[in-house]
């Protein structure tokens, strides 16, 4: 048995000692170059759209760019749609044709200028050299800006459909291009309370916290959320984790767990402490319930892995008909808490 025993061990000793050479040699001796040439395929429409309850529906069109195409920071304008005719009809028969605005042409105070570019997704500019961020909404946006009211606003329970007709898009089409999308925004059935609890790593407890929420699910299937964070006065950023959920694990259920706090595109993150909210700050919650739709989209959208290479490609599912994107509607609610020193 001894001898059996040293004879193994030395198998295994020379599989890990020479396996592993065997393996590089197969590496290096076998590459080869591949070209794969990769058709260029034509532009289309991109719809990012959105109507929220008790907002305007905003709609920024542009166009598609070539997977390995270049794209031009320093022109970023060349990229939206201008002269689109878009509509929004709700299922209670009301509608609205919007109107672009482009936001250099405002002609808005800073802070009103930063709060339009946070309500259109874009989370840190400098305000002297803002991007011409174009969009379409309802012709009174600045109103609703000022004075928190328009003459269009998303309902609970209420259906929406998107028309847009864009003129050509790239040289030598001549026919305008028909695009369609619909959403719905449910009930907001929100959250019942939050609470703070201390960062349970000694080392970070005087100066994070961790935020915990408490949920009734309801006992129906076909209900999702999406949720959002700031820390003070800074946008709403997605959580890594990922910012949407399918309540059909904890139907009838009321839990309590943990809010994961939303970083900023590109940010280096910190699992000690950018994964909890530090101490001293408000903390507001964008609490929201979507559609299914909407739901495919972004669960699919943030689960293609990143910068990865070891993630699995992933189809991006919108709700675009001949385009590509989101139109998304969103009952959402609003909940802030502070986090004690």
């Amino acid at each position: 048995m001894n001898r059996i025993g040293s004879y193994i061990r030395f198998i295994s000793a020379f599989c890990i000692r020479y396996g592993i050479f065997i393996i590089v040699i197969a590496l290096t001796a076998c590459s080869k170059v591949i070209k794969v040439d990769i058709p260029p395929s034509s532009q289309q429409v991109v719809v990012d759209g959105s109507i929220e309850l008790n907002s305007p529906p905003i709609i920024l069109l542009s166009k598609s760019q070539q997977f390995f195409g270049t794209t031009n920071l320093n022109n970023l304008g060349a990229y939206f749609i201008h002269g689109a005719r878009v509509k929004v009809t709700a299922s209670d028969s009301t509608s609205v044709s919007l109107v672009e605005f482009c936001l250099q042409d405002l002609n808005l105070p800073a802070a009103q200028r930063q709060q339009v570019l946070s309500a259109l997704g874009y989370t840190s500019v400098d305000s002297a050299n803002a991007l011409n961020i174009c969009a379409y909404t309802v012709p009174d946006i600045v109103n609703y800006f000022t004075t928190g009211t328009c003459s269009f606003m998303g309902k609970q329970r209420t259906a929406y459909t998107l028309d847009i007709m864009s003129p050509p898009i790239y040289s030598g089409q001549h026919d305008s291009i028909h695009v369609t999308s619909s959403t719905t925004i449910p009930t907001a059935m929100g959250i019942d309370s939050l609470t703070i609890q201390p960062d349970p790593d000694p080392q970070y407890t005087d100066s994070f916290a961790a935020v915990y929420l408490y949920l009734t699910a309801p006992d129906t299937f076909g209900t999702y959320i999406r949720y959002l964070t700031k820390v003070a006065n800074e946008p709403f950023y997605p959580p890594l984790g990922g910012s949407v959920y399918d309540e059909k694990l904890i139907l009838g259920q009321t839990i309590h767990l943990p809010i994961e706090r939303g970083q900023a595109p590109g940010a280096s993150f910190n699992l000690n402490t950018d994964a909890f909210f530090p101490r001293g700050d408000t903390v507001t919650i964008k609490w929201s319930n979507i559609d299914g739709n909407t739901f495919n989209f972004f669960n699919t959208l943030e689960s293609d892995g990143g910068n990865s290479p070891f993630s699995s490609p992933v189809k991006i599912i919108g709700n675009v008909n001949n385009g590509l994107g989101c139109f998304a509607g969103y009952a959402t609610k609003y909940y802030s808490i502070y986090v004690p020193k």
